[in-house]
């Protein structure tokens, strides 16, 4: 009996010493979050073989991280470190160099077991349990997690500076938020002042390059001498200078559209402090007018939100960028310029247009998802175009969703008014498929639409029955902005996106080949001929006779040729006789014309 009370003492222990051992999380960082870290704090030099730390995502309340802890030790102050790669050091943990940890609601936990035990997507366990903690970043509490980990969720911005502040273990077994102290005692002096509240606003709103003013309000003031700089603009301190004032306004005047400005706060005595916030430039753009047509008719390469038509409505810098090439889809107007491409995470190109505050507002693009081997979710997937206003956020989203794992080569499309899972389509799609997607949002209802390749002698009609449907129970009263969404490393896949339309009506985004203009007249100089051809021989002129991109589609739209020409002949020899729409781009000008073969 003495043994077995002895091996249960042990046992208590064991549990008791290990019951919290995740010290610290930052989940939240500055810009594209690049400094992520979870410490653990236990005995010194004590290994960690058999133990490993999980990361659960809070939508689906399933796993999507694991990183086994065999072969680590805590370092001689009892500390160890998962963190991006930019924080690591020594025996640290890598765990990826940015945007790893989602932000919320969502939960770290460690338990004794393998990696292996917990592969994307594993419900949350109590099993093995040893410490963990639920927490967000302005969101609502998830009972799921909460009802496995225990505890309380915590807001890492609670204090409105989750850049600068991180989730810490209080010796009552408790979380705090507070001032980060990375691989320091929790107890540790810390930076008392806190930057919060960032915001820009554009000076002017042209179509040229403006200015914007940049603001970020401060709290902890009046507790040192503190320095403030930006690497752009001019710092103005008269609504509030933090070596003097409790609390205040930092301003920065004269940033110019397009530069995003970083702000340093430092205490050149005490050198505790040494804040840094990023302001990211606002797009001080016109607002389109609707319909609106994008055909992503940009240099090959270039970034979309690099246009003045586009901005970016994210903190990524993983940009969506512009391929050689266009998608079509057989009767609707013929595709030309190019196309644009993305995946995982990054920026989020926003276009902006109206307000619209009765009506329909109605979007339209041809894509195709190209790979799907990294997407992890197969609960909802991702959602990669958005209807919304500035006012409710994303209203009208639609997600494709790799069915049944990322391994198959299908996947459904979904539609829904906010993040929890869609309704999805019954077929099913195949990788590299070119499909035509309309959707739309009513402001009167909240009615969402999504017509998954409609046919097309319903185009510049009257709009078919939906292929699937959602409703928002809270009707934005307008809307104002086309969004490309890259969701998570997770959930966006491989995406191709071409002949965007933005409009009021069914009418405006689905234009018939057979009836669309088939005359455009943007290159100087420019005549073909002879038309109609009768020797398969077509001589094509403009002033400059630079290179040009030749394409040729027949009167339902289909694409059936397409060339670089150098020179001035083009072979149309291989084409049956009857009418087809010639598109030619040369020196990022356009020119349409009817061809006629005999």
């Amino acid at each position: 009996m003495k043994k077995f009370y002895f091996l249960l003492f042990t046992l208590l222990i064991i549990t008791v010493s290990f019951g919290q051992v995740i010290n610290e999380i930052d989940a939240d960082t500055p810009g594209t979050d690049a400094a992520e870290f979870v410490e653990l704090l236990w005995t010194p030099n004590t290994a960690l073989d058999g133990y490993v730390v999980v990361f659960f995502n809070g939508n689906g309340d399933v796993s999507y991280q694991a990183f086994d802890l065999d072969g680590k030790t805590t370092d001689a102050n009892g500390f160890f470190i998962l963190a991006n790669t930019a924080l690591v050091s020594g025996t640290d943990l890598d765990i990826g160099a940015s945007n790893i940890m989602q932000n919320g609601a969502d939960a770290v936990v460690l338990y004794q077991a393998s990696d292996t035990d917990f592969p994307a997507g594993t419900a949350v366990t109590s099993t093995n349990f040893v410490s963990g903690v639920v927490y967000d970043t302005d969101d609502g509490d998830d009972a799921g997690l909460l009802a496995i980990i225990g505890g309380v969720q915590y807001n890492e911005n609670e204090n409105l500076a989750k850049d600068t502040q991180s989730i810490q273990r209080k010796s009552d077994g408790t979380y705090e938020v507070k001032n980060g102290t990375f691989r320091a005692d929790n107890n540790a002096a810390t930076c008392d002042l806190s930057l919060t509240n960032i915001s820009a606003a554009c000076d002017a709103v042209t179509a040229g390059i403006d200015t914007y003013t940049a603001t970020i309000d401060f709290t902890g003031g009046g507790t040192a001498t503190y320095t403030v700089t930006a690497d752009s603009g001019t710092v103005d301190l008269s609504s509030g200078n933090p070596t003097n004032d409790t609390t205040g306004t930092i301003t920065v005047t004269g940033v110019a559209e397009g530069t995003d400005v970083v702000v340093t706060v430092t205490d050149g005595a005490g050198g505790l402090c040494n804040l840094n916030s990023t302001v990211f430039t606002p797009a001080c753009n016109p607002s389109a007018s609707l319909p609106f047509v994008d055909t992503f008719n940009y240099a090959v390469g270039s970034n979309l939100v690099d246009d003045t038509k586009w901005s970016n409505t994210s903190s990524s810098t993983d940009e969506v960028v512009v391929n050689s090439g266009s998608l079509s889809y057989t009767g609707l107007k013929p595709s030309f310029g190019n196309s644009v491409s993305f995946d995982g995470i990054g920026s989020d190109p926003e276009l902006l247009f109206g307000p619209i505050s009765s009506g329909t507002v109605y979007a339209s693009f041809i894509f195709k998802v190209t790979s799907q081997a990294v997407v992890q979710d197969f609960v909802d997937g991702g959602y990669f175009a958005i209807i919304g206003s500035d006012a409710t956020g994303f209203d009208a989203r639609l997600w494709v969703r790799a069915n049944p794992d990322n391994t198959s080569t299908q996947f459904d499309i979904g539609i829904s008014d906010s993040a929890s899972p869609p309704n999805v389509t019954s077929s099913l799609f195949n990788i590299n498929d070119e499909i035509f997607v309309v959707m739309n949002y009513n402001t009167a209802t909240g009615v969402i639409n999504a017509w998954v390749n409609p046919a097309s002698g319903d185009f510049g009609g009257t709009e078919p029955a939906a292929t699937i449907t959602a409703t928002d129970t809270s009707p934005s009263p307008s809307l104002n902005r086309f969004v490309i969404r890259q969701d998570s490393n997770n959930e966006t896949p491989s995406i191709e996106m071409d002949e965007l339309r933005v409009g009021t009506s069914w009418a405006d985004v689905t234009p018939n080949a057979a009836v669309a203009s088939v005359r455009e007249d943007d290159i100087p100089g420019f005549n073909m001929y002879p038309n109609p051809v009768t020797n398969g021989r077509l001589t094509i002129n403009t002033f400059s006779n630079a290179d040009k991109k030749i394409q040729i589609f027949d009167i339902l739209g289909k694409r059936i040729i397409s060339t670089n020409l150098r020179g001035n002949e083009l072979n149309v020899s291989k084409l049956n006789s009857g009418i087809y729409i010639l598109k030619i781009l040369e020196e990022g000008k356009t020119a349409t014309r009817k061809l006629v073969i005999k």
